[in-house]
């Protein structure tokens, strides 16, 4: 799914806010804005930018979202270190620069999986976790092995994120491996209220494995997207919206 970039958000000024051991790049609406912020992950490729569409949806509520390392306007990591431990540091590192005690925490695919990992980690600071057509199972479900091929075609100058994550996954394609991050334990161990939104037609998250997510985690409920696969954020902003909404009201 190639991301969606509006001239609205364009417009947003990026902001620096220090990582771990890095810079990222991060854009901000209505920072004055009582009560929790939420707090947006992106997906692979993808930047803060790949949100506009959603925010306009959300009200008049704190949001931050943030490019991730190698993405976007973010620093590259010179060793790149784009693991998802990586990705938590940097999200922990910023939250702390930022002075935002709790958050609610949204991530869509790569950015789903850091959602969980910050929930499991920092449960005192995240009063609830929404994960968009993402999954915590080690194995790569054939929409995940799809996008992996598609980023890693990407070359020096063809993309907006780091070479190198395409390398890294060109390595992987060419070895057969198809492993990822075990986050099983992570998801098992969020206690804050959680969300799932997933695409009707999705094969990144399917139906079943969205199933075997809600029975091994008894705090999250599901929200399915009618119409739409992978690209929530990209076709469905409105409904995905509404239905983030309708969790911070219930959470």
């Amino acid at each position: 799914m190639t991301p969606v970039l509006s001239k609205t958000l364009e417009s947003t000024p990026l902001r620096r806010v220090v990582g771990d051991g890095l810079t990222l790049a991060f854009r901000e609406w209505n920072a004055d804005a009582p009560g929790e912020p939420l707090v947006l992950l992106h997906g692979i490729a993808g930047s803060s930018a790949d949100w506009e569409a959603t925010v306009r949806h959300l009200g008049d509520r704190r949001i931050i979202a943030f490019d991730a390392r190698g993405h976007g306007e973010s620093d590259w990591d010179p060793g790149e270190a784009y693991g998802g431990d990586q990705h938590f540091s940097d999200v922990a590192t910023a939250l702390d620069a930022l002075d935002i005690d709790r958050c609610t925490v949204v991530g869509f695919s790569m950015g789903g999986g850091v959602a969980m990992i910050v929930a499991a980690a920092l449960p005192e600071r995240v009063s609830g976790v929404v994960v968009v057509d993402t999954y915590p199972q080690p194995e790569m479900t054939p929409g995940s092995r799809r996008i992996a091929g598609w980023v890693s075609q990407f070359t020096e100058g063809t993309a907006r994120f780091d070479p190198a994550i395409a390398r890294h996954f060109r390595d992987q394609m060419a070895a057969g491996q198809h492993a990822r991050l075990d986050l099983w334990p992570m998801w098992e161990s969020i206690e804050c209220p959680v969300l799932v939104v997933r695409g009707d037609n999705s094969d990144v998250l399917p139906a079943e494995v969205a199933a075997e997510m809600l029975r091994r985690q008894p705090a999250a409920r599901l929200v399915t997207v009618p119409g739409v696969a992978h690209g929530v954020p990209y076709a469905r902003p409105r409904e995905l919206a509404a239905a983030i909404s309708s969790f911070c009201v219930d959470a």
